[in-house]
C-alpha cells in the first residue's frame, strides 16, 4: 500500500469558482501497468476513503476481487472529504458537483502518469463517480460500475439529505449524530431490522429498545470520524447529481454495469434497473445485474463477498 498526497494546483468548478490549490488523497495498491490495463479506480461513497482495502474487503486484497498481485487498485479521497483532500476544514469552501469530484481524480491520476483505467468502480456517491467518469472521459475508462446508484438522485434522497443537513445547521455536533442516525434507517432495510432487532430490549441492558442503542452506537462511530462540513458539501454534491440527458460521445465507450439491490429503499433496484435500459436507448453498452440482499442500501458494503462474486464474471477476463 503507498499513500500520498498530489498536489493538482488550481481547479476550475462546474459553479464557476476556482478552488486555488487543490491536494488528492490517493492511496495505491498493487503495481500499474504501462498501459493502465490492470488499473482500478474505486470511488468512494459518501463517509468512505482513499484507503478502500479497509473498508471494502473481498473486493480489494489478496484473493478478492481485485487482488494486488494482479490489478492495481488507486483510491482517491473525493474532493471535499476530510480524510486529506482538499475540502472545507482547509477554509471556505464552494459547494461542488460530482463532475468536481471526478476532474479533481482525473487531474491526481494525470499527475501519476496513469493515462487509462480498466474500470472505475463504486457504491452510492461511488457509483455516481464511476458513472461520470464514463462520461466525461469514455477515452480513459474500459469498464464503469455503478452498484446502489443511478443516473440521478430521487427527490426521496435528496429530501432525506435535506433534514440532515438541517440538523446539522442546528447543531454541527449533535446534528451530526442525528444525521447518521437518519442515514443508517435509509442505509438498511425493515426486514433486516426485524432481523436483528425487532423489539428486543437493549443488549448491554439499558432502558431502551435494542435498535435504539445500534443508532446510538453508530452515531458514537461517525462523531469520531466524519467533518460536519464535509458531510454537508457531499451531500450537496450527491442531490445535484442528474446525468438522464447523458449521450454516446463520439468513439469509443466504457462498457457500464449498474447494480441494484434487492432491500435497497434509497436507491431501489426497479429505479437502478431504468437507468441502465434508459443508457442503453441512447447507445450505450449496458448492463443490470441484480445483489439479493436484506441488508439495503449498505448490502455493497456490508456483503462484499456476495458482491465480488456477481461482479466476478465481467473482470474474469481482464484478471487471466
Amino acid at each position: 500500500m503507498n499513500d500520498r498526497t498530489v498536489a493538482i494546483g488550481a481547479l476550475q468548478l462546474d459553479g464557476g469558482a476556482t478552488l486555488p490549490a487543490v491536494d488528492q488523497r490517493v492511496t495505491i495498491y498493487g503495481t500499474p501497468a504501462p498501459d493502465g490495463s490492470n488499473v482500478v479506480l474505486v470511488t468512494h461513497a459518501l463517509t468512505g476513503s482513499s484507503r478502500v482495502a479497509e473498508w471494502w474487503p473481498s473486493i480489494v486484497g489478496d484473493g478478492g476481487l481485485f487482488d494486488p498481485r494482479t490489478w492495481c487498485v488507486v483510491g482517491i479521497n473525493a474532493l471535499g472529504s476530510c480524510y486529506g483532500s482538499t475540502g472545507p476544514r482547509d477554509g471556505a469552501f464552494p459547494r461542488i458537483t460530482v463532475g468536481d469530484v471526478v476532474r479533481a481524480q482525473r487531474r491526481a491520476l494525470d499527475e501519476l502518469g496513469v493515462q487509462r483505467v480498466a474500470a472505475v468502480i463504486g457504491g452510492s456517491l461511488g457509483g455516481m463517480q464511476a458513472l461520470q467518469w464514463a462520461l466525461d472521459a469514455p477515452q480513459r475508462v474500459g469498464r464503469a460500475v455503478a452498484i446502489g446508484a443511478h443516473d440521478h438522485h430521487s427527490a426521496m434522497g435528496i429530501a432525506l439529505n435535506s433534514v440532515q443537513r438541517d440538523a446539522l445547521a442546528l447543531d454541527p455536533a449533535g446534528g451530526l449524530r442525528l444525521a447518521r442516525k437518519i442515514a443508517m434507517l435509509t442505509y438498511k432495510s425493515e426486514e433486516l431490522f426485524k432481523q436483528r432487532h425487532d423489539r428486543r430490549p437493549d443488549r448491554r441492558g439499558r432502558p431502551r429498545f435494542d435498535v435504539e442503542g445500534y443508532l446510538e452506537h453508530q452515531a458514537d462511530l461517525f462523531e469520531r470520524r466524519m467533518d460536519p462540513a464535509s458531510y454537508v458539501t457531499l451531500t450537496h454534491a450527491m442531490d445535484a447529481f442528474d446525468a438522464r440527458d447523458a449521450r454516446p460521445a463520439a468513439g469509443s465507450q466504457p462498457k457500464l454495469a449498474f447494480v441494484g439491490i434487492t432491500s435497497d429503499w434509497l436507491f431501489r433496484p426497479d429505479d437502478v434497473r431504468a437507468a441502465s435500459e434508459r443508457l442503453a436507448q441512447r447507445g450505450f453498452d449496458t448492463t443490470y445485474l441484480q445483489l439479493e440482499s436484506a441488508h439495503g442500501h449498505d448490502a455493497f458494503l456490508a456483503e462484499p463477498a456476495a458482491l465480488a462474486t456477481l461482479l466476478r464474471p465481467l473482470f474474469k477476463a481482464a484478471s487471466t
